[in-house]
């Protein structure tokens, strides 16, 4: 598997870092998995973990409604500068946005909600050992002389880190954890991690079988760099479940291309197919 992963790094016009652990046994793999790579958007996982962690402390609600001000509209990904301003949500549907559609409007008032960058860092380096990620500001295009360049950056193995606590209910409990999984699986982005695989989101509306396989993630992406990082689960006969935790990180892609034919987003793809081919093997059913 790494001389796969390392073909896919050797084949790509830029950096990848690979992380990923098969939960059921431990094994785990490392590929630049400690250089710094910018997140994108894969830090909003960070941010509304921290949200919902913060909420079960009862130092804020997720009930509270929060106006979206035209000075709050944030360009990007998402849907909230689309709608009129002076819409209100509860911080909980901020946080659905920011996560499934990585609403960077949302994302900024979820931030804003929990202290601001201070404080999610203070809980990443220090409850969640990911002492490798940090973020430098909020999500904003036009950038000021004294901004940093990326809204975070971090290691792969730091977020690997964050997904195995998760799936292990470890971050704020299992509720809290809990809550934070089931947004990563109503990520609508599928051309990274599930690009290759078996899934279908859509299965239980469709009243359909559910596939091998399920895809709870967090996708992002920047000028240079496509990211995805999440948690892939096969289910098996008597309810059994395997998963792999696994983070892949790329940067100076020299691919400009905002769609799924970038190069970025095929070196995940195809970390994603090699591994789960590998952990996965016989049963799961894939497609080229």
């Amino acid at each position: 598997m790494i001389t796969q992963i390392g073909s896919v790094a050797d084949a790509l016009n830029g950096r990848l870092g690979v992380a990923l652990r098969f939960l059921p046994t431990g094994e785990s793999l490392f590929f630049h998995a400690d250089a710094e790579f910018p997140t994108a958007s894969v830090i909003k996982v960070a941010i509304v973990a921290e949200l919902f962690t913060q909420a079960s402390e009862k130092r804020l609600s997720l009930d509270t409604p929060i106006a979206v001000a035209d000075e709050d509209m944030t360009p990007g990904s998402g849907v909230l500068t689309l709608l009129s301003p002076g819409v209100t949500l509860p911080l909980r549907d901020l946080a659905m946005l920011a996560i499934a559609v990585s609403d960077n409007t949302a994302s900024n008032l979820c931030l804003r909600a929990v202290g601001g960058p201070d404080a999610v860092n203070e809980r990443m380096h220090g409850a969640w050992n990911m002492t490798g990620t940090t973020i430098h500001r909020p999500i904003r295009f036009h950038l000021r002389p004294s901004d940093p360049t990326h809204t975070a950056t971090g290691t792969p193995r730091d977020m690997l880190q964050l997904l195995t606590l998760l799936e292990a209910g470890q971050i704020g409990g299992r509720d809290v954890s809990d809550r934070v999984l089931r947004l990563l699986g109503e990520v609508q982005d599928t051309a990274m991690l599930p690009r290759y695989l078996s899934v279908n989101p859509y299965a239980a509306a469709l009243n359909v079988p559910l596939p091998p396989l399920t895809v709870r993630h967090k996708t992002g992406g920047v000028t240079g760099t496509r990211n995805d990082a999440g948690l892939i689960t096969r289910h098996g006969e008597n309810g059994r479940r395997e998963t792999l935790a696994i983070c892949v990180y790329t940067k100076d892609v020299r691919d400009d291309r905002w769609t799924a034919a970038n190069a970025g987003v095929e070196a995940v793809a195809q970390v994603s197919k090699i591994a789960c081919d590998y952990f996965f093997k016989p049963e799961q059913e894939t497609k080229a």
